[in-house]
């Protein structure tokens, strides 16, 4: 059916598409417009819906989407030469990719036939080699391939079919046919994000998504979650299954970690993981646990150093050993990654017949090997139009991007290495409608090539195929002939044309299979895990004392700017020395003068120091660097975290990043107290210098908040195993050994009354214990009070000693097998010292004013609480011996800060 009224063609947003659309190569396809420029019925209430917002709200769809992404906390690590930890938010179309029912069963079985057909000759290639035999696949295809391993040879296959997941790239040619442009089968990615595109989606338009009713994908996952389970070996009744990363700082991390807590499985990596009496075992914190079916999104090359690649840190030594012998299920197998030869493709047609007695159903993108003289000739004659592969070095050449003279080298390299290249065409794919996150000018909604990559799993009588997939828009040009990426798009299947996906045998656990029990006796958590939650409450403690403190020293800055005949001035470089000195960062208050009150110059100075101890990312112990490493540390241990956690620590980021946009939008350092004039933004009489501070303490309060809704969700809406109990442990060592610096840096000499009395205010505000002392201690200010409350009352989080009991409380709190003694002893050695001395002893002044009693006191505790760090470090925390951090020496945080 073809709805094209004229409501549509006088619509002005589809009228400009479709002009767009003129500009498109000759025979270009589109997914929406029949070829008289009629919407497909498909798409018409979709595209009529967001064609009918305008411009206006395509931006605000846009943004919602942004938004939704952002608070889900789904990323892409971008790793560039000069930075290899650069993370962005993920790029997601607000339009779906609609695909017809009726087309889709027609897809569906294309590629599930496809997949068949490469697990057969996975088979073949390991086993018998019958098409090598016979002259069907050349050995050069095969052993030369990086993807081919000879120790793969001998390993058995887990489940029903040699090739486990199978993903395609496809894309619609001139032709109007869906064609493969690459086949995905060492360790495909993808899922995870095709499950949180979905969810994005189905969040951001409800309404629309259930008009539509596209075809779920939950019954994919739950046949994806049932076939790793039937993947374990025969005689285990209950079988662990995990998910094997390369780690935090994977491309496609997010990915990884959301299909592991989708599925519900554990994620783990290298280190994680042991060989030992015959099998395969999760380190855990005093045990192991049997691990029977292995995810792995670890090329297979990495898997093991011992019998593969020896330099490899990624993989666990003698797991090579244990899947030959039976005791572990590895998918994707290992040495599946030979079938991602794009010179099969010009072979699948002869090979379908042989190995499983059919026709090709879905072809591959024109594709030629120079193997062949006659397709040698082909690629030599229009090397400059083809995108040029070495499947044997991995080189990737786009032809119209190359110069002329690399045109001719290629040429040669071709003549010389024949066997190693291929040569697929430059197809234009077809367009849909987009909008993409930061499209500028009038017209956002415009035509953009898209591709797709669709997911297999094995069955025991076939493939099961994900309805819809994970779609893409394709970059501009030759690149995108290329299926060069930019951007995600849900793909939508209706469901009005066809039955929804056959998914058998697997699709849910049998009836008398054991399901887990799913207690406390199940957790786990690797000493990797938990010395990246134990930084995670650090870094969160960290950004929140910083953030605290900064905010009453602005504060004070502000009521002085207007008030400069208060009481106290004299506190505040003092206070400003303190939170530098706090933040590891005294340089930037070198020059400050703490004997004289401050000026104007002085006070403009100080918030320009505060507002770079606030924003810097690359300057240690500034909030927006403690808060940088609280997200990496979370991101580490995503699977252990709640959902929500993820919208919290969007809401601190964008904070900082709007404020650092306007305190420098040009430059990399602060411009605090300039006015909105000289930025070129309209201002009045009163909007000068102060604007720009009023934004600075909007941010800090936003900052605050989200950090204080974090807390709240580490405290109820984790499970309070041995890894929360590290995370409590590093927020209390924290605490406590800021506090302790405070108290050395504050309080460790006597002042004049007024400045003494502006110091103790702004302490405890900055400790949250302003309220409390003021309706014990009726508003009188003392120092003996205050250290009473902030250092030995028990009933007081923000306490010392209540740090101290909660860390014993910890460490005591933990499983037997785990606890410690010499960490125990320490945090023993440190109440008993701090209960040994005396309020009054501590406030007492010596000769020179100094209160050396108390300065002894807090530097004892607080060294002894950075021994702590380093004891858990070692005895908890250190990876296995054989195992070193990447990024070399010492013992480590996730996100890179030494522990101490």
């Amino acid at each position: 059916m073809r709805l094209g009224d004229r409501a549509d063609r006088d619509d002005r947003s589809l009228d400009t598409y479709r002009a767009q659309r003129s500009g498109d190569a000759p025979g270009t396809g589109d997914e929406m417009l029949e070829p008289d420029g009629e919407i497909r019925s498909v798409w018409a209430d979709l595209i009529g819906t967001f064609a009918r917002t305008g411009d206006s709200g395509l931006r605000q769809a846009t943004q919602r989407v942004a938004a939704t992404v952002r608070d889900d906390g789904i990323t892409y690590n971008a790793h560039t030469a000069a930075d290899t930890t650069q993370t962005r938010s993920w790029v997601l179309d607000s339009i779906p990719l609609a695909i017809d029912g009726a087309e889709w069963a027609g897809l569906e079985r294309g590629l599930a036939q496809r997949a068949l057909l490469l697990d057969a000759l996975l088979t073949d290639i390991y086993g018998e080699q019958r098409t090598i035999a016979t002259g069907l696949l050349p050995p050069e295809l095969v052993y030369g391939h990086p993807g081919y391993l000879r120790k793969a040879a001998r390993l058995p296959t887990p489940g029903p079919h040699a090739l486990f997941l199978h993903a395609a790239d496809i894309g619609r040619t001139a032709s109007g046919e869906f064609v493969v442009y690459a086949d995905r089968t060492q360790a495909p990615s993808g899922i995870g994000y095709a499950i949180a595109d979905r969810r994005v989606l189905s969040r951001a338009f409800p309404r629309m998504f259930g008009r539509f009713g596209p075809r779920p994908i939950a019954g994919f996952i739950a046949a994806l979650r049932s076939a790793l389970i039937g993947c374990a070996p025969d005689d285990v009744t209950e079988p662990t299954v995990a998910v094997l990363s390369p780690g935090s700082l994977s491309e496609t991390a997010f990915d990884q970690a959301h299909l592991a807590s989708v599925l519900g499985f554990p994620l783990v990596e290298a280190a994680d993981l042991v060989v030992r009496d015959g099998g395969l075992y999760m380190r855990s914190l005093g045990r192991f646990k049997r691990v029977d079916v292995l995810l792995r999104r670890v090329d297979a090359p990495w898997v093991d150093p011992l019998d593969l690649r020896s330099d490899s840190r990624l993989g666990v030594a003698g797991l090579v050993e244990i899947i030959a012998r039976g005791q572990v299920g590895v998918v994707n197998t290992l040495g599946s990654g030979v079938l991602e030869n794009p010179a099969l493709h010009t072979l699948l047609p002869r090979l379908a017949p042989a190995l499983i007695d059919e026709d090709l159903l879905m072809g591959s993108v024109s594709t030629w090997w120079a193997g062949d003289p006659t397709q040698r000739t082909v690629i030599r004659d229009d090397a400059a139009s083809l995108v040029l592969t070495n499947f044997h070095t991995g080189e990737e050449f786009v032809g119209p991007l190359q110069s002329a003279r690399r045109i001719d080298e290629l040429r040669a390299r071709v003549e010389a290495e024949t066997w190693q290249w291929t040569a697929r065409g430059m197809e234009h794919y077809s367009v849909a409608p987009s909008v993409v996150p930061g499209g500028s000018g009038a017209q956002l909604l415009r035509p953009a090539p898209v591709g797709l990559r669709s997911f297999a799993v094995a069955q025991t009588g076939g493939y099961a195929v994900m309805p819809g997939g994970l779609g893409q828009v394709l970059a501009d040009g030759p690149l995108g002939a290329a299926m060069v990426s930019v951007a995600g798009k849900d793909v939508w299947v209706s469901s009005e044309s066809s039955a929804p996906t056959r998914i058998t045998d697997t699709q849910s656990t049998p009836a008398d299979a054991v399901e887990p029990s799913g207690g406390a006796e199940s957790s786990w958590a690797s000493p990797r895990v938990v010395s990246d939650l134990f930084w995670l409450g650090r870094y969160g403690e960290r950004a929140e004392v910083a953030n605290r403190l900064l905010k009453v020293v602005r504060e004070r800055y502000e009521d002085y700017r207007f008030r400069p005949w208060m009481n106290g001035t004299r506190s505040m470089p003092l206070l400003l020395i303190a939170a530098a000195t706090v933040t590891a960062n005294p340089q930037l208050v070198a020059d400050v003068d703490a004997a004289t009150p401050p000026d104007d110059d002085d006070v403009s100075e100080a918030l320009t120091v505060i507002a770079e101890l606030t924003v810097a990312r690359h300057v240690p112990g500034t909030v927006a660097h403690s808060t940088d490493r609280l997200t990496a540390s979370a991101r580490a241990v995503r699977d252990q975290l709640s959902t929500s956690t993820w919208m919290v620590l969007s809401s601190v980021d964008r904070a900082l990043n709007t404020l650092r946009s306007v305190l420098h939008p040009e430059s990399s350092s602060p411009r605090v107290g300039v006015p909105r004039a000289d930025r070129g933004e309209a201002s009045s009489d009163d909007a000068g210098p102060e604007l720009d501070v009023v934004e600075l303490g909007r941010a800090q309060s936003e900052v605050l908040n989200g950090l204080l809704a974090l807390t709240g969700l580490q405290a109820e809406s984790m499970v309070h195993d041995p890894g929360w109990l590290f995370m409590d442990m590093g927020r209390r060592l924290e605490r406590g050994i800021t506090l302790a610096d405070l108290n050395r840096v504050v309080l460790d000499i006597r002042h004049d009354p007024d400045t003494e009395q502006a110091l103790l205010e702004a302490y405890l505000v900055a400790n949250e214990s302003s309220v409390i002392y003021r309706r014990r201690n009726r508003g009188i200010i003392r120092p003996v009070a205050v250290l009473a409350l902030l250092l030995f009352d028990e009933t007081n989080p923000r306490s010392m000693i209540f740090q101290l009991t909660g860390i014993r409380g910890d460490l005591v709190g933990l499983p037997e097998e785990i606890r410690s003694a010499p960490a125990e002893r320490i945090v023993e050695d440190l109440i008993a010292e701090l209960r040994r001395v005396d309020p009054t002893d501590l406030v007492a002044v010596a000769g020179d004013g100094r209160r050396e009693l108390l300065t002894e006191l807090m530097t004892t505790i607080g060294d002894g609480l950075r021994e702590l760090s380093t004891v858990l470090g070692r005895t908890r925390f250190a990876p296995p011996a054989d195992l070193q951090p990447l990024w070399g020496g010492g013992l480590w945080g996730a996100s890179g800060d030494e522990v101490g």
